[in-house]
């Protein structure tokens, strides 16, 4: 993580946070507002942490939900973060207010000669910079936390994902085998793996803000029978009882972990990091929705013929549809 030019301790904002998954992403607020049909100068209101130029709250809150959907963040997480901020900005403006008022109340007369308040002037800036140098230094030479709470070492399991879940300190970005990972405020991240057919090496590394750095390396063997999502169980009932009609898609990724997002008929099924050499497979009655953060190292067939990468680009690609209508 790239340290910051003037250090400062203080959290990231809401807006900030949704600006950096943005970022780390390489999706523009053009493309964001095009999805969403939301004016682009309302995202960057939200990612300023103007809230106040906005309309009201209940069409903020929907807003908020649409772009962290878009983002694929947890809208819960995003709307609790919103309204505590709303709340700080409320106590501020009362203290303000309360200022005001005790203004107006006369207290008793202090005679403070300019030799005395520039001596405790003085002595609190000093008292200041040796607490605020401490701190950094101490923040400085301590290694970022990071706790794995899952897995808790190494693995040897018949399925082919395995969900990671730990808790670094807030502010800090974590990385598994390379690729970002949402941290919420509170330090908490959990990513959901593609793992390949045999041994899989997972490194989870965290980064803080000095640049320093911490990993924990697991190794997963994973034998399993690769399984066919087919969405909810409604959504199952109908594919088999349409067996003609399917359509089939199997995902490989290779060289490079890849984030991956599927939707089957327009539900979510999918999203999360494939590793190198994983495999999976998706049928659906009318259509898959596939999203892929490296296009160009993420595979496709479709209804068992190889097409080939999804595409040519080396980022992000949203929405790339195949339904019976497709042609090879």
């Amino acid at each position: 993580m790239v340290g910051f030019s003037k250090k400062k301790i203080n959290s990231y904002t809401l807006g900030e946070k949704l600006k950096r998954i943005r970022e780390d992403m390489r999706i523009s607020l053009a493309e964001i507002a095009k999805a969403t049909k939301i004016k682009q100068v309302y995202l960057e209101k939200i990612e300023e942490g103007s809230f106040d130029d906005l309309p009201p709250d209940v069409y903020v809150q929907g807003f908020l939900k649409s772009y962290a959907r878009y983002l694929g963040v947890d809208n819960k997480e995003v709307l609790q973060q919103y309204k505590k901020e709303c709340g700080i900005k409320d106590n501020m403006k009362k203290f303000r207010v309360n200022s005001r008022l005790k203004k107006k109340f006369n207290f008793p007369n202090i005679t403070v000669t300019p030799r005395f308040f520039t001596t405790v002037f003085i002595v609190l800036i000093i008292f200041g910079g040796f607490f605020y140098f401490y701190k950094e230094i101490g923040n400085f030479s301590q290694d970022p936390r990071l706790i794995v709470m899952q897995p808790t070492g190494d693995l040897l399991i018949d399925k082919g994902t395995l969900n990671v879940i730990g808790i670094t300190d807030k502010d800090n970005k974590v990385f598994i085998n390379g690729q970002p990972v949402f941290v919420n405020e509170k330090g908490e991240f959990q990513e959901n793996l593609g793992l390949q057919n045999g041994m899989n090496n997972i490194v989870i590394k965290s980064i803080n803000r000095f640049d320093k750095e911490i990993e924990k390396v697991f190794n997963v063997s994973a034998h399993y029978d690769i399984q066919i999502a087919e969405g909810d169980e409604d959504h199952r009932d109908k594919i088999m009882g349409e067996q003609d009609e399917k359509v089939k898609i199997e995902i490989k990724v290779e060289e490079f972990p890849v984030w991956v997002s599927v939707k089957i008929d327009d539900t979510d099924v999918q999203s999360g990091t494939m590793l190198p050499g994983s495999i999976q497979i998706f049928e659906a009655k009318d259509r898959i929705s596939v999203t892929s953060g490296r296009a160009n190292k993420t595979f496709i067939k479709f209804n068992e013929q190889d097409i080939g990468e999804l595409g040519d680009e080396s980022g992000v690609l949203r929405d790339v549809i195949f339904s019976k209508n497709t042609q090879i």
